[in-house]
């Protein structure tokens, strides 16, 4: 087990206060003026000499292992992030380069065929090397990838492990890390590190330090793995209700030819409003499948009723401002859809509480049932409709304008009608 290093403040104080000892007794021995104290005080400096030595060097020891615990306390923060893995990758290479102070590094995973391939390369600067600039002697990988042991040498061209691998040679490589990254003994990868220019970099008493490094940087490794799975299936599960939404949309258009294309351009305007009024990505994307679905709910209207050429009886219009309470029926028990559901259920509500179905007045509204009303109906009256040619521009401008504090927020109205680009 790697331990955490003794307080090195508290050590420096020991070895002051039997500094201060030996100075008193230097100092007692001076006194007696005594041949033989001469040889005393002589002996006396030698060992203070020694002991600052020897602080020193422990000293040295304890910060190295300081940085050294840093290291792999940093590697696990990593494992409890939610980093994806070439973020993990590069913070795994990093910490090793600089924990061993080696030249450059690599790191192989295991593929869903066996096969060990080279995932990063680093330098000591924090850059990504070419595979093709990284020469090293693959039976070291090898070698750490079969018997699942670290592999560690202070000066690999001396090494009788290595003697008979030219490529040891070749490569002018002198000291060499391999460690294998295993998750519950089942080998994920390996990890190397080399420095080709100085001998004696890693030392026999880090075996056990890698061993917890790379423990550690395994589990991190698979999290991160994990983590990059399911935010692709979380990116397919999207695509696919996406997908799923314009089926809808293109069924309902296909059910009703005289507002054909008025779903795809009333959601364009939309998230151009929606975003114009400081609405960040996350909430215009559920804006966005409000809009495409805002009528959905009418789905369950008959279509002696939806397509009706006439003018509809009062029972039949009733029936007609039911499609927003057919929406929410529909959406409320989808959980991926429950945020886009205000513009579908309450884009008929009014500013001045006229509105349907709930009669909602105000602020009373949903933010994006706000926004989504005036573009409607701009798309509504500009558009060309079997039994009319669209509306001027100008025209429909006076008219929402005039609808502001009754049918609509007149804060979006304000914003709308300086929007330049209301074309789709």
């Amino acid at each position: 087990m790697f331990k955490r290093p003794a307080d090195i403040s508290s050590i420096q104080g020991t070895f002051q206060e039997i500094r201060t000892l030996l100075m008193g007794a230097t100092t007692s021995v001076a006194r007696m003026g005594a041949a033989e104290g001469a040889n005393v005080i002589r002996e006396i400096s030698r060992i203070t000499q020694s002991l600052t030595d020897l602080e020193q060097t422990i000293v040295a020891q304890l910060k190295n292992r300081e940085a050294q615990l840093g290291a792999l306390m940093g590697t696990g923060r990593a494992i409890n992030s939610s980093l994806g893995l070439k973020r993990v990758l590069e913070e795994v290479m990093d910490t090793l380069i600089a924990l061993m102070r080696a030249e450059r590094g690599f790191l192989m995973l295991r593929g869903s065929d066996g096969q060990l391939s080279v995932r990063i390369a680093r330098g000591i600067d924090h850059i990504n090397l070419e595979e093709d600039a990284f020469k090293v002697s693959r039976t070291i990988v090898e070698r750490a990838a079969v018997t699942g042991e670290t592999i560690l040498t202070t000066n690999a061209q001396e090494d009788p492990r290595f003697e008979n691998q030219m490529s040891v040679a070749a490569f002018k490589l002198v000291s060499i890390l391999c460690a294998p990254l295993k998750i519950k003994n089942e080998l994920i990868g390996v990890i190397y590190v080399d420095n080709r220019a100085r001998s004696g970099i890693f030392q026999a008493q880090d075996q056990e330090l890698i061993t917890a490094f790379a423990d550690q940087a395994a589990v991190a490794i698979d999290n991160a793995q994990l983590f990059d799975d399911l935010q692709a299936k979380n990116r397919e599960l999207e695509e696919a209700y996406q997908a799923t939404l314009e089926g809808w949309v293109s069924a309902l258009d296909m059910r009703d030819k005289e507002t054909e294309g008025h779903t795809q351009r009333v959601t364009v305007l939309t998230q151009r409003l929606a975003k114009t009024m400081g609405v960040n990505d996350d909430a215009i994307v559920h804006i966005t499948r409000g809009a495409l679905l805002h009528d959905i709910g009418k789905m369950a209207i008959p279509d002696s009723i939806l397509l009706k050429p006439g003018a509809l009886t009062p029972e039949e219009r009733e029936l007609m401002k039911r499609h927003p309470v057919y929406a929410y029926d529909m959406l409320k028990r989808i959980e991926f859809l429950l945020p886009a559901i205000d513009i579908p259920y309450c884009h008929h509500e009014k500013w001045d509480g006229t509105g349907y179905p709930r009669g909602l007045r105000g602020e009373e509204i949903p933010f994006a049932a706000r926004i989504f009303p005036v573009v409607d109906v701009w798309d509504a009256l500009t558009s060309d409709r079997p039994y009319r040619k669209g509306l001027p521009h100008d025209e429909v401008r006076e008219r929402i304008k005039a609808d502001a504090g009754k049918h609509f927020d007149p804060q979006v109205v304000d914003v709308f009608l300086q929007m330049e680009d209301l074309s789709v």
